[in-house]
């Protein structure tokens, strides 16, 4: 069945999925199946919502802003996933960020927290345009839970908050701090990635990261990697070995 549907538009809807219900699509939504993908009503779609699976359904209503679709019947369960990853990064510009958004939720990303820190360039973030990303690079790549996003925070807020039993695997630069290979570190069932800024975090925010019980300090090899390839690099690993 998965085969036969592969070439539906897929839609992310927030309502519960019940075979025999009807869930109202936004008008984005109604716009997209509409204009551009030239779908009429009558015609089927792929719907998830990251907690029921994904279920067929049948437009039943298809106008210039307005679209309902029928839930007919699931055509795949909602997975566990093997990590619960979150990546604190600092926001980089517009389509640094852009790129490292849409890429972090294709290679697995449950939750994505942006971080400000003395040296970080980009102090301005869109959370709706990012939430919006997040959604439709979910919707693309298949997957079937949609990753969360936080708001925008300070450092030092962003560490004081974080879960004293949840590892944190800081990416490090520093040759003068001890740091775990990437390729040997231990990967949890739940802990975080921490990237820093262009130029790296400054030595009072180093000394605070080190002095947290629950930061591992990781080296990602000999080079010096942009931040989006440091973020990529750490969640492309996990993946490789789920």
């Amino acid at each position: 069945m998965v085969s036969m549907t592969i070439t539906l538009p897929r839609l992310y809807v927030d309502a519960d999925l019940i075979a025999g219900r009807d869930v109202g699509l936004s008008p984005a939504q109604a716009h997209y199946l509409r204009n551009v993908m030239r779908r009429q009503r009558g015609d089927g779609v792929r719907v998830f919502n990251g907690r029921n699976g994904e279920f067929l359904a049948t437009l039943s209503v298809l106008e210039k802003n307005v679209a309902t679709a029928r839930i007919e019947k699931q055509i795949k369960q909602q997975p566990t996933a093997p990590h619960a990853i979150t990546l604190l990064f600092a926001p980089l510009k517009k389509d640094r960020t852009d790129f490292l958004v849409e890429k972090a939720v294709e290679l697995g990303v449950a939750a994505l927290q942006p971080i400000l820190t003395h040296r970080t360039t980009t102090r301005r973030l869109n959370a709706e345009r990012m939430m919006a990303q997040i959604i439709e690079a979910s919707e693309q790549c298949e997957r079937m839970a949609v990753p969360e996003a936080y708001p925008l925070q300070d450092l030092t807020q962003a560490l004081a908050d974080w879960p004293r039993d949840v590892p944190l695997l800081w990416c490090c630069e520093r040759d003068d701090v001890p740091r775990t290979p990437l390729m040997v570190a231990e990967i949890p069932e739940r802990f975080g990635f921490l990237i820093g800024p262009e130029g790296g975090f400054d030595e009072e925010e180093a000394r605070l990261i080190l002095s947290l019980p629950f930061v591992q300090p990781i080296s990602l090899g000999l080079h010096i990697l942009r931040a989006e390839t440091a973020a990529l690099t750490c969640l492309s690993h996990v993946m490789l070995r789920s």
